[in-house]
């Protein structure tokens, strides 16, 4: 028998690695770290980061990072890029400071030829000027600021835009996650005949109407619908205007009064293309829990091959849960698979297995822990594409384990959203949860404020359970119980991003609050404060600017918002003077190395 002997090489140098580590290398960084990490070195490496030139992200770049990557990098690379993305959720300003960048050019195309998708998130009333420059792009996504509602001036000019102007626009997402679009009925309809694929959220069910009128090849369609109306119909939805080439269509009503089932029903059985449908529905009619119903509509589908269901069924008015019994017995006879479960108000209802194609997000109730199925081997399977999981306790009495036995059915979630929290036990004897891929947990509103700390802990601090997590919401009363609550000892070094929400039940936003949480929190680099209120903030914006510039010696990004009213600082009144005073806190020699925002519902700060 021979021998076989291995010679150790050692790597003395980057260069010595082959391509499939170094593209494992990119891979880990952001396509704006490669090209500054490798571009321009020699003909290999310039070969190997080839296809990270193609996606660029402006996300979590300071400003000065930003600043070098358009004067230094852009200019060796605008041949190359296909795909552009820039969120001004880390960087307030960056939309307008991009278009300030590209005055010159009438079309985004004039300077970067290749250009086939834009992402613009956290669109505000400030970036409308760059909608014009991006109508030749073939895919365009647009995610509107959810702090700041936009003005119904810039609603009718993304209108005005995106459905009414000529463009070559194939794919569209227009998502605005609070009021939706409110489009104009009272103009010409020019027939969009470009446009293929359409995300978009509206006001009402008019809006819906008027889609189809505007954009009649459409092929996909997904759809979210705001609010009631009780005004006359300005569309009606006849046979001739709906949707002759779709094959995904996806409706989420938001509003419980808004499409009752024989409405539902007239609209997709003149869709008769679709192949994927999916509804995620809040109703208060209870024609949409009878089995029988879903068969008939179905057998009017022919072409259905994939469905995906949430419906929230508003039926209850007992101190009790809904029995889901005879809910779950209809579908069973009708050979429908899907999962019920309830609270005392609200009957669930989800079709299973939880599988999706892409990455999708699920709504359920702690009262999930106790659901039943019509096929217990479907409802187990493991959630595939699930990247994020939406909770409403709606504040009724629920146990811990009630929550992490439904988290734990969807282990790669990516962001997890807890709101209106009643826990009554605290954490003893449960199975470890794991959850590798968690970056951002929402923890909205716990009763009378009082966050059940054992449970926010397990979810927050816990590294074995959550390691990757590194954003943080949390309302203000909840928060400061919360500190205030915490061992002297316990700070939230892990979190590098805190957004805080405020109501009137979470009283005056206090400086020494803000001192107490900064303690807490030491290394944030992204910091929020939005209140419903400026009346909350106003009294102590100074003071609270002043100590949050001066706590964190990390930080990036800062703002501070409010949906109603005006926030009062004198120096907001003098831009010039308020950029100094700013300077001056965080000890800038340059005014350019901040990018100040204000404006009568926001001021931010990006450096």
């Amino acid at each position: 028998m021979g021998c076989m002997f291995k010679t150790n090489m050692f790597i003395s140098k980057l260069e010595d690695l082959p391509d499939e580590i170094l593209i494992e290398i990119c891979l880990y960084l952001n396509s704006i770290d490669v090209l500054n990490g490798f571009e321009q070195l020699n003909s290999r490496f310039e070969q190997t980061i080839r296809q990270f030139r193609c996606d660029i992200n402006f996300q979590h770049l300071t400003l000065n990072q930003f600043q070098q990557f358009y004067h230094r990098l852009l200019p060796y690379n605008v041949e190359y890029i296909v795909k552009l993305t820039i969120n001004t959720w880390y960087s307030p300003g960056k939309i307008a400071l991009f278009n300030e960048y590209i005055l010159q050019y009438k079309s985004l195309h004039d300077l970067l030829p290749c250009l086939k998708q834009i992402w613009l998130v956290n669109f505000s009333n400030r970036d409308i000027d760059i909608i014009p420059k991006i109508l030749s792009i073939e895919k365009v996504m647009i995610d509107i600021d959810a702090q700041i509602s936009l003005s119904h001036s810039t609603k009718i000019l993304l209108d005005q835009y995106l459905f009414c102007t000529p463009n070559k626009i194939k794919e569209l997402r227009l998502y605005d996650s609070e009021e939706g679009m409110k489009l104009q009925h009272n103009i010409n309809i020019m027939t969009c005949e470009y446009l293929e694929k359409l995300i978009i959220s509206v006001a009402t069910s008019d809006d819906l109407i008027l889609i189809f009128r505007r954009a009649p090849y459409l092929i996909k369609l997904h759809v979210e619908i705001s609010v009631f109306s009780m005004d006359a119909p300005k569309q009606y939805a006849t046979t001739d205007i709906m949707p002759k080439y779709i094959k995904d269509f996806h409706l989420w009503v938001k509003d419980k009064r808004l499409l009752i089932f024989d409405d539902l029903y007239n609209i997709l059985i003149h869709m008769p293309t679709i192949e994927h449908l999916s509804l995620e529905i809040e109703t208060d009619d209870i024609q949409y829990s009878q089995g029988h119903r879903w068969k008939e509509l179905f057998s009017n589908l022919t072409k259905l091959s994939r469905l995906d269901l949430g419906l929230k069924i508003w039926i209850g008015f007992n101190k009790v849960p809904i029995d889901v019994t005879p809910y779950l017995k209809t579908f069973a006879e009708n050979g429908l698979e899907v999962c019920c479960y309830a609270d005392t108000r609200v009957l669930f209802i989800d079709a299973i297995p939880y599988e999706f194609d892409s990455p999708t997000g699920v709504m359920t109730s702690p009262y999930a822990s106790q659901a039943k199925s019509t096929n217990i081997n479907l409802f187990k399977q493991r959630a595939r594409r699930v990247n994020t999981l939406c909770f409403d306790g709606r504040h009724e009495l629920t146990s811990v384990n009630d929550w992490l036995n439904v988290i734990s059915r969807f282990p790669n979630i990516q962001v997890l959203d807890i709101v209106s929290i009643n826990i009554h036990d605290s954490i003893d004897n449960i199975k470890q949860l794991r959850l590798p891929n968690l970056t951002i947990l929402r923890y909205i509103r716990s009763t009378k404020c009082q966050v059940n700390i054992p449970f926010l802990m397990y979810l927050a601090a816990n590294h074995i359970v959550a390691p990757r997590l590194h954003s943080l919401t949390m309302m203000y009363g909840d928060l400061i119980y919360l500190c205030k609550h915490l061992p002297r000892n316990i700070s939230f070094e892990r979190f590098t991003e805190l957004r805080i929400y405020g109501n009137g039940a979470d009283g005056i936003i206090h400086w020494k609050d803000i001192d107490l949480i900064l303690k807490i929190f030491p290394n944030l680099e992204h910091f929020w404060i939005h209140v419903q209120s400026s009346r909350t903030l106003n009294k102590n914006i100074g003071l609270i600017i002043e100590k949050v510039l001066y706590s964190l010696s990390n930080l990036i990004s800062l703002r501070f918002s409010c949906k109603r009213d005006s926030l009062k600082l004198s120096l907001l009144n003098d831009y010039n003077a308020c950029l100094t005073w700013i300077q001056h806190i965080c000890k800038l020699d340059n005014p350019e190395q901040i990018y100040l925002t204000i404006g009568k519902k926001e001021i931010s700060i990006w450096k």
